[in-house]
Formats: C-alpha cells, structure tokens, sequence
C-alpha cells in the first residue's frame, strides 16, 4: 500500500505487519455521516462496527473524527489515492496503515501507527536545550523530502523529555519517513511512533444478568452487617484519577476534585468520550451515604477525570504524567495493550511512581497472559474474581465467557463480575432507561470493575493513614488480602508480601483488613526493620530476646555481656520485646516462649515453638498479654525460669560450655498477615517476623585453656536426607587451633535421646517437614518412638547404642539370669518372648569437606577449620539429631574482656541456611 513499509517493528522490539486491507480514516473535523457512509460504499469499504464482534465487550475505538473501516479485499495504490481524492472535500487529516502485531489473536491484534505524528528523544548536549526543537525542525526541513514538523507542547511536557510533533504534510512526508530521517540526525537518540489500538484497550465484559444489590462491596468488608472498612474509614480529602474515557462531569452520584481533561487536545475537561470510564469511577467512589443510587468503595473521595481522545501510548502518558501534577494519589487504568511503546509510557509510570503515586491497572479479560501496562513492576496488576472466590473464568457459575488473565506480575483479585455502578446519563450510556434510572447500571464486569476497587481501597488507606508511602499502601493491601478460591497459595521468590499464586496473586482484597491490620514482630537483630524475610545477617545472635539474673528491665540483647547471664541455684528471667510494626493498634497481643536444652542449628515451626516436653521447657509468663498496642511503640514480655528448671536444663549449670536456646512467638488479632502466612520451610524465624530465636552462649575463659563447645545439627520434625554445616572463625586469631568433632556421643545434652527419631507426617510443600502438628509417642522427649520398646521393662532390655551390634535377640523361654546391677548381685528374670534389640544405627553419612582436612584420632572424626570458612555437605538420617562439637584452646596474653566468636549455620538440602547458633569465649 502506498508509502507504507510491509513490515515494522514496534517501539518494543515486535515485528509487525501490514494489513492491506484495512485503514483508519482520519478527520480534521467531525464529519458529515449522511456523506461519508456512501462514499465509504462506493470503494467497497465498511466500518468495523458494522462488522460482528467475535469477542463478548470487544469495542472498536473509533472517535468523533477516526473510524475504521475494512474492505473486501487488499486496496491497491490506485485505490488509495482515488479514496483519499474523494475524502478531502469531506476534511480529510490522513489515511492511516492497520498492522497486526506478532503474537496477539484477534482484531485487538490491530494498530496504526499514527502516519502524522512522531515522538522524538533529543541527545542532551550542553546549553541551549530550549532551542533545540526548533534546530531539529530546521535540520528536517533542509532534508529530502521536506516535513513541516510542529511541535505542540503541551504534550511534550507530559512525555518524560519526549517531545511531540505532527507532520503538517504527512500524506506527502509521512512518519516512517520522518522517522528514518530523523534517526540519521546526531542530535536525535529517539524516534518512536505513537500507536493508536483498532479495538478499545478497555477491560470491560458485558453481561445479561442483573443484580440489585452491591455483593462486591460486602464481599470485601467494604460495608455491610457488623464493623466494616466504612467505619474506619471513607476517602475523604483523597484525590483518584479515572484515566479512561472520561467521567459523567454532572453526574449526582459523584464528586469532583476539578474538571479534568482531554488527552487528544490537550485542554478542555475530562467530559465523557465514551462510556467506560464513568462506571471505573463509581466503583471508586460514588457518594458514601447520600441516599442515592450506589456507593463506591471511597465513596467520600473526589475523582479526577482525565478523558482519552484517541487511546494512545502518548495519550497514556500524558494522563498519568498529568494526573500526577495536578494531584492524584492514586490513578485508576482499566486498560490494557501490548503494542503501545514501553519507551513511551515507563517513564511516566516511573515518575508517578517516584512522586509517591499508587497505580492501579486492570490485567484484561483474554484468560491468558497479563496485558501492558499492568507488567511494569511498578504498577499493580489487578485480576478478577468471581461470585465464589474464584479466579474469574470461563466456567465461572456466573455463566459469562471471559477470564480474568493471570501470570507472574499479578498483585491481587477484586470482584469482577454483576458489579453495581455509576452510568453515563441519558442514551449514551450502557444503560439506556428513560429518566434517573439510566443513570446507574448493576452488571458492569471485567478487570475494569475489579481494578478500581483496588483504587477504591487505596484511597481509604491513604485516607486514614496519609503518612504511609505507595510502596506501604501496596504492601499492605496485599498482606491483608484474603487467600480465598480453589488454587493452592505458596511462598514464590521475588513475592515479599506473603504466599501467592499466579491466578490470584495474594488473594482476594479485604478492606477491613487493611484498615484494621497490626504487624507486631520480635526483632530478629537490632536492624530488622520488620520486612520478611529478615536479611540482614545472621537471625540468631542479637535477637531481641534476653536473659536476666533478676527482673531489673535491664534490656540490651545487642550486649551478650548484659543478655545471656544466668546464676544456678536462683530464678532467672527471659525479656522479650514486641514492637508493633503495622498502622494499626495491635489487639489482643500474646507472647510465649521455649527453651531447649541443647544448642540447635535448626528450628521447625510449630513443634519447636508450642511443644511443651523434656526438649521444649515453658517458663512461667509474667506479663505474656498486653491489650493494645499502639502503632510503632514496644512493651516487654516476661517470663520466670524456675530455679529448678535452670538446674535441668545443664547448659547454664557450671561446667557445661553452651546455653540453651530460646524461642519466642508474638500474635495478636489482627496481625493478618501472619495469621495467613505459610509457616514451613526454612528459616522460619527469618522469614515470620512473629517468630525468633536466640542461640548465643557466652562462656567465661581463661587464656591457656581447653574449651569444648557442643552443639546439635539436624531437628526431629525435618526428613531431609542431607544438610550442609557452615563454620566461620574469622573473628579468631589465625593461629589459634580449631577442630570440629563430628561423631560425638551427646553426653554434654543429657535430656536428649539422640536414638529418638521423629515420624514425618505430611509434607505438603515438599521442603522436607512434617506439615501436621506432631503426634503422641513423635519426638516428645523421653517418649520412645516404638510404644513395644521401652528402655527398660521387666523382662525387657533395650542396650544403649553399640555401632558393632546390628542383631537381635529372642528369649524364646522364661530365663533366669544372675548378675550384678548397681551395689546388688542378683537374679534377672526375663521372660519367654522377650527381645534384645540393638537401636539402628544413627550416624552421618559421607561427608564432604570444603576448606578443612577429615583426621582420625581415637577412632572419631575431626575436621581442622584453618579457614576463614569451613564448609560440610552431610548425608543424614531423616529425622535425626546428631551431636557435634568444637574443640579449641585459647591462647596465653589474651587482655581481660577479650571477645572470640565462632559463628555456626545449617543448610537444608537446597543450600538454604535453616538456623544457626554462635559461641563468644569472654576471656577473664
């Protein structure tokens, strides 16, 4: 076709190509349509609207002065230049080329590249910049062919530092060859076209049945029965642009913050230029409780209605670039197309996001991949859901044959089907009925009905806590979301803000809840700043857990000197901190603790954190329960160690070179998150911010001293068959010796049965833990794990573990034995059918050493950790603990209050660190 290329690339990198046979007739001004119809029929031509529609809300995005139209057959040149002849009386501006994009399906496959305009990016060099436009209209002018480029302003100021210009003569010098001019110029970087889409990139599908009453708005505690998002909270002061097709400006149901405008001028207000956008804006915030019609989500917001002439990436970036100067705090975009220019558009979404903006953008009704712009990262790509909590889909109950696309960039679900809202007034709206009731309409669907309640609930939050930044608003209206539907939600790296799925991404939106949400933590360290998971170093050491010899309050957990003192024959006292992290006052707020009596490198919620046995000791609470917590502010659990318990527990006893390990938990009614929140898989104290662990000792030495310090690798409640161990001594002297004992006999934990093997029950996840709560008789201390097998029974001898045992023996008659126990000699009677069973065999298996040298001394393994970093990769048994040790002698003219540390970690058997403990030798 005449001087248009038959194959393009678009401004992001997707080929394009040439339909012959369709066009977009341009006009200067509205045209006469008693002329142009017949015209049109004298070349064979029709518009698209004449055309069925194959897809259910499928619009085809003609405006006052752009139609397009389809022939029979590919038009020839002779055609073309006969067309345009016939339509210049008529105030023709061009004839536009269609070309369908490369991977879309469908007439929403079809663009023109506008043939009169281009968006230039100019090289900055230096002073001068303000001329340079017209330096490059004069440089095109000296060019063959000649272009009369103009540039309008006014859209160049929206652009990003993309600058704006029409070809005055494009039907002589259209843009592709503009554009291959201008890239030959030194002073141009850029060249883009502007892209205007054939069928309306609204996210709208329409429906026959109807619906009295705003289910929506219940279903996300918006309103209704009992304490709702509605009195916490309605929007006011808070300004939502409508970025659509306009908004009704003399609607009764809604509210202004200005008149808005027109992206095709430049000027004028945001008046309605279709009908799509004044339903978007109801469901934000039709008037709250003014006896009329439907309430929007923030129904005591103002709307900011910023109306598409043509539906291009120019004009998308102008409106959000001019939404954001003039005040939005939140933009609503039920649209989306993959062929506009991301080099157009990011930039925008970049400054509005830089300038604090919350955005909100419909993900399309194709049931297939996520739609541009709601991919950019910056932005939250909003699905539906349907009447059941279900991903809106094709076989959705609600009998309507769209769905709701989904992928990796979705945030959250809204409802998107039979959804109440405001209607354009009189017969161009979706609802036509004579009089006032036409001017609502109850079955408005699609991502375009789910996005702007998600706009709705950031207006109320940005309301109600105006201090909060867009990234928080995010955060927090995807913590609270609600993981409602029939797909299974899990941890996914690159999700921070909890489990997710690619259909409904964190869930279904609750408003109250986001409201209404507290986040109450225990720091993991004195830089956890709350985010999960916790980053910033080891979670183990300085955790905001101590121990006290007496309740003085004294709390600095970052000092082991003043946080991990214990005195034998007396009561000790644990101190927990509790900050709430969240907007909201915390309810209801409970803390409870554990100690175990040995040092472990890894920890399984919930066993270790609620077990109440001979490994998991409950102190006595103190204060556990606070009523509220204000936002931001801390209090202090505590918690009594019995004078007996800390004689039990034998690491603390003197003598005994470790300290048991301390677990806490935090919960309150409304913490949501956590309520919600995946709680397997490693490390879990480092990714729940309600749980944390302590597992530091500080042991007292003296400089020329042996020291011992044992510790656990492996848990009972995980059935991984490997793990890795990870050794740091780089806060050691160099030359101070360090061996790792790896078979140890676990005589330092005396409450510990190390023959004790714990019985997985579900693994749901896959991450190598028991899913359900642990059952009687499964890993309870000094419970054995076979019920016909006690350690000793009459008749019954079970023999302390021998490596070189691995039979069995039955007494097959009553047999009397004489030998000595204890102080007596005496006569054993074992009955017929008793057994003597050797346990099975509990030890690592092949071991791989990095950084370090496997030796042999008595008959046990030894690692020499001269490195920095030692690293182990082990074969275990499932469900096993194994005892392990490090061996060291301080070195002589060490000064007095001289600190050494080893730090310690485990690795689950995807290489990620489960836990660890750390050691500080305090030279005396």
């Amino acid at each position: 076709m005449k001087n248009f290329p038959r194959e393009l690339i678009n401004g992001n990198g997707v080929p394009m190509t040439l339909d012959p046979s369709r066009l977009l007739l341009a006009f200067k001004s509205t045209p006469d349509r008693a002329v142009l119809d017949p015209l049109l029929a004298q070349f064979d031509l029709m518009l698209e609207t004449m055309i069925e529609r194959p897809v259910p809300g499928e619009e085809i995005n003609n405006t006052s002065t752009r139609f397009w139209v389809q022939a029979r057959r590919a038009i020839t040149d002779d055609q073309f230049t006969k067309l345009e002849a016939t339509l210049l009386p008529l105030g023709l501006d061009f004839l536009g080329p269609v070309y369908s994009l490369a991977g879309e399906r469908g007439r929403r496959a079809l663009l023109s590249p506008l043939p009169s305009t281009v968006v230039v990016r100019l090289r900055q060099r230096g002073e001068g910049l303000a001329d340079m436009p017209a330096a490059l209209i004069a440089a095109a002018a000296d060019g063959d062919p000649q272009p009369q480029l103009e540039e309008h302003p006014e859209k160049s100021r929206f652009l990003n530092g993309l600058r704006y210009f029409t070809i005055a003569n494009a039907r002589e010098v259209n843009a592709f060859m503009v554009k291959r001019l201008l890239e030959s110029m030194p002073l141009v970087s850029d060249v883009q076209f502007e892209s205007m889409p054939m069928v309306k990139p609204t996210c709208i599908a329409p429906s026959d049945s109807l619906f009295a009453q705003q289910w929506d708005m219940v279903r996300i505690e918006a309103g209704g029965a009992g304490t709702t998002a509605w009195d916490l909270s309605t929007g006011a002061s808070v300004v939502v642009c409508v970025l659509d097709e306009g908004v009704d400006l003399g609607h009764p149901d809604l509210q202004f913050s200005g008149q808005g405008i027109n992206l095709g001028s430049m000027s004028g207000t945001g008046a309605p230029t279709g009908n799509h956008g004044t339903a978007c804006a109801g469901i934000v915030a039709a008037s709250f409780n003014n006896g009329l019609g439907v309430a929007g989500v923030a129904g005591s917001a103002l709307i900011q209605p910023v109306a598409f002439q043509n539906w291009t990436d120019v004009e998308v970036a102008a409106g959000i670039n001019w939404a954001t100067a003039n005040g939005a705090q939140v933009i609503s975009m039920s649209f989306g197309w993959n062929a506009w220019s991301h080099a157009i558009i990011d930039p925008a979404i970049a400054a509005a996001h830089a300038a604090n903006v919350v955005q909100c953008v419909a993900t399309h009704n194709h049931n297939g991949a996520i739609t541009y712009p709601a991919t950019n990262p910056l932005v939250m790509a909003i699905g539906a859901s349907d009447e059941i909590d279900n991903r809106k889909s094709p076989s959705s109950p609600d009998g309507e044959g769209w769905g709701s696309n989904f992928g990796p960039a979705i945030s959250v679900v809204a409802p998107g089907v039979h959804i109440p809202t405001t209607d354009r007034r009189g017969a161009d709206g979706y609802n036509t009925t004579p009089g006032t009731g036409g001017d609502f309409m109850l079955t408005f669907n699609g991502t375009s009905s789910a996005t702007p309640h998600v706009a709705g609930q950031a207006a109320l939050i940005r309301s109600f806590y105006p201090t909060l930044s867009n990234d928080q608003v995010r955060s927090l209206i995807e913590r609270t979301a609600q993981k409602v539907g029939t797909v299974a939600y899990a941890e996914t790296a690159g999700y921070p803000s909890g489990s997710w799925n690619q259909e409904m991404g964190y869930g279904r939106i609750n408003v109250l809840r986001a409201l209404d949400a507290a986040d109450v933590i225990i720091r993991d360290a004195p830089s956890d700043n709350g985010a999960e998971p916790f980053t910033g170093g080891n979670f183990w050491d300085f955790s905001d857990i101590v121990v006290r010899i007496t309740d003085d309050n004294v709390f600095v957990p970052s000092d082991p000197l003043r946080s991990k003192n214990v005195e034998r024959g007396q009561a000790n006292y644990i101190y927990v901190r509790v900050t709430n992290n969240g907007p909201r006052p915390a309810r209801n707020v409970n803390v409870s603790t554990r100690i175990t009596p040995f040092v472990g490198l890894q920890f399984v919620y919930p066993q270790d954190w609620t077990l109440t046995d001979a490994n998991h000791v409950n102190p006595a609470g103190i204060a556990t329960n606070f009523g509220t917590v204000a936002p931001g502010a801390s209090v202090i659990a505590k918690f009594r160690i019995s004078a007996a318990q800390v004689e039990s527990l034998y690491g603390w006893v003197a003598g005994h070179g470790w300290h048991p390990c301390l677990l806490a938990q935090v919960t309150a009614d409304n913490d949501y998150a956590f309520t919600t929140a995946v709680l397997t898989g490693d490390p879990i104290s480092a990714r729940r911010n309600n749980l944390a662990q302590r597992n530091l000792s500080v042991i007292d030495v003296l400089g020329s001293a042996p020291v011992v310090f044992p510790w656990v690798v492996g848990n009972r409640f995980n059935f991984e068959t490997s793990m890795g161990l990870t050794i740091d001594r780089s806060r050691l002297p160099a030359n101070m010796p360090l061996l790792l004992s790896i078979d140890d006999d676990g005589s330092e934990f005396p409450l510990v049965d190390f023959d004790d093997v714990g019985t997985p029950g579900r693994d749901d996840d896959g991450d190598g833990m028991d899913d359900d709560h642990p059952r009687p008789g499964h890993g309870h201390g000094h419970q054995h794990p076979h019920p016909h097998r006690p350690k000793h029974d009459h008749g019954h001898w079970h023999q302390e573990r021998d490596d070189q045992c691995d039979n069995s023996l039955v007494f097959l008659h009553r047999t009397k034995v004489k030998t000595r126990l204890g102080c007596c000699m005496g006569v054993l009677t074992i009955e017929k059918g008793s057994r003597f069973d050797c346990p099975p065999k509990r030890q690592l298996g092949e071991i791989t050493v990095i950084g370090g040298d496997v030796v042999l001394r008595g008959g046990r393994r030894f690692v020499e950790i001269r490195n920095s970093v030692v690293r182990l990769q082990m074969e275990k048994t499932p469900g096993a603990m194994f005892p392990m040790s490090l061996h060291t002698t301080i070195p002589a003219g060490l000064e007095s209050g001289e600190q050494l540390m080893v730090q310690l970690s485990q690795q689950n058997a995807r290489g990620t660190t489960a836990g660890g403990a750390a050691v500080i030798w305090v030279v005396r």
